[in-house]
């Protein structure tokens, strides 16, 4: 046998329910699988000839990926997990209901990638109306979190282009539709006490590459000022000034200083 072919048959054993159930139920049929080579319905008959200490390794690894699924809102999304757990949703048949819905897919140190799909799936959710609209918004907010971060698992970006203020990559705006400040400042209530609607910039942002991440609320003028840095010459308003230091200071923007070239 193959070790090549026994390996990627058992990673498919393992992601397919309906054959797990098959072999359990010892009602496993070699004809009956159009979908696999006859090689891999070799290999599939192996494991059903010793389907009890086989079924101990699925269990084993389904067990891991509900866990995995907790840690990847741990890491990426905890203001999401935290309103869930306020809400009295139950995490691990959550967790199984996007597992099943991903053919148990093994994500392994991909943590941040766990969590993007996790809330993509989780929004799309929220768009038939499972989850109450401001807590739709705030998966948004994580959403964008976890994008920052792995925006950045090759290293910050070179900044580039003309001289004036440019973004550092260390940063993402999300314009939210609820009041989400209420929740990021009493954390007791998240889920739980709705905010209220209401437009509000909040700026996720790396103070450094070995610091977490931060919040911050703009006035839409700041919030402004970040989705379109001025580039040099630009005309300013006199109140600019002050919003464009706060960028700076929040590592969201740099001033590109104008070069000239020496003849």
């Amino acid at each position: 046998m193959d070790a090549k072919i026994a390996w990627h048959t058992w990673r498919k054993i393992l992601r397919d329910e309906a054959l797990q159930q098959q072999l359990v139920d010892r009602q496993w049929q070699p004809q009956a699988c159009d979908a696999f080579t006859p090689e891999e319905q070799a290999v599939i008959a192996a494991y059903a000839e010793n389907i009890d200490r086989a079924k101990w390794f699925i269990e084993n690894y389904q067990f891991r990926l509900v866990n995995s699924f907790i840690n990847a809102l741990e890491n990426g999304a905890p203001l999401t997990l935290r309103a869930l757990l306020n809400r009295g949703v139950e995490i691990p048949q959550l967790s199984r209901d996007f597992l099943q819905a991903h053919q148990w897919h093994d994500y392994g140190p991909r943590v941040y990638t766990y969590c993007r799909d996790i809330l993509n799936w989780l929004i799309a959710d929220g768009e038939s109306q499972i989850w109450p609209a401001p807590l739709v918004d705030l998966m948004g907010l994580e959403y964008q979190v976890v994008s920052l971060y792995l925006s950045l698992q090759h290293g910050v970006p070179a900044a580039s282009g003309p001289a004036g203020y440019a973004h550092t990559g260390m940063a993402r705006l999300y314009c939210c539709q609820f009041r989400l400040s209420q929740w990021l400042r009493d954390k007791k209530t998240l889920g739980q006490v709705m905010p209220p609607s209401g437009e509000e910039h909040l700026l996720v942002t790396l103070p450094d590459l070995n610091s977490r991440h931060k919040y911050l609320l703009l006035p839409p003028r700041c919030a402004a000022l970040f989705n379109q840095p001025p580039v040099h010459g630009a005309p300013l308003d006199e109140n600019d000034a002050p919003f464009l230091a706060r960028l700076v200071s929040a590592n969201a923007l740099v001033l590109r200083e104008l070069t000239h070239e020496v003849r």
